[in-house]
């Protein structure tokens, strides 16, 4: 035999070297050019692709997981209930859980819009009705020696209280409960009635209306 390797020992360590290759092929993966995403892209793709769902099993303690669903579970009042589902059922793009956040919204804007005589966004938020009532109590406002003002701190709660639908005309009534304060200034802005650090809660009824034949995806307040 001579000094060097012989021909069965490279054979021997050339399998070896195989198999172990074969092992790290099979732990590690063949391919990863497609798999290397950051993870901000695997979010991107995942916030872009809401038609792609997990279906998780069902059984009797399983959460809803429609958050309209959820919203519905909770109205006692079964006529109330059918009514939404009527509005859901001749507007197939409506969501109540969308529209209840939209409301909320919608309260608090009108509140700021209101305290800085922006008349552009109660235009937008307001019927027409109801904001000619708000415009002319601006009016109002700017010929007074003193004037009431309001300051919404927070919003506590919202109910849905009522709908109706007649035709393709919708209305929902929203109970708002709310924190606020109430004072009195004058043409300086000098409080003169009230304090400015008592808060007192206040109950709220807003009707909202839509015609569900409408593009126009809003909702108009008609009654505050």
């Amino acid at each position: 035999m001579s000094d060097g390797f012989p021909y069965a020992d490279i054979v021997i360590l050339a399998l070896i070297a195989g198999f172990v290759l074969l092992r790290l092929r099979s732990v590690l993966g063949q391919k990863i050019d497609h798999d290397t995403r950051p993870l901000a892209a695997y979010r991107a793709t995942e916030a872009e692709s809401p038609v792609v769902q997990v279906d998780k099993p069902k059984n009797a303690n399983t959460e809803l997981q429609d958050p309209d669903e959820k919203l519905l579970a909770t109205l006692a009042d079964t006529s109330l209930r059918e009514t939404l589902l009527a509005i859901k059922a001749a507007d197939k793009s409506f969501s109540l859980s969308r529209f209840v956040e939209g409301a909320k919204a919608a309260f608090e804007m009108v509140f700021d819009a209101f305290v800085k005589d922006d008349r552009d966004t109660l235009k937008m938020l307001l019927s027409p009705e109801l904001f000619a009532t708000f415009a002319a109590e601006l009016d109002k406002r700017k010929t007074m020696g003193n004037y009431p003002e309001t300051t919404l701190l927070a919003l506590i709660s919202q109910e849905i209280t009522g709908a109706t639908l007649a035709k393709n005309i919708a209305h929902i009534t929203l109970k708002h409960i709310s924190e606020q304060v109430s004072v009195v200034r004058d043409k300086s802005g000098k409080i003169t009635e009230g304090d400015p650090s008592a808060s007192h809660h206040v109950e709220d009824h807003w009707v909202f209306e839509r015609d569900l034949t409408s593009r126009n995806p809003n909702w108009k307040i008609i009654e505050t």
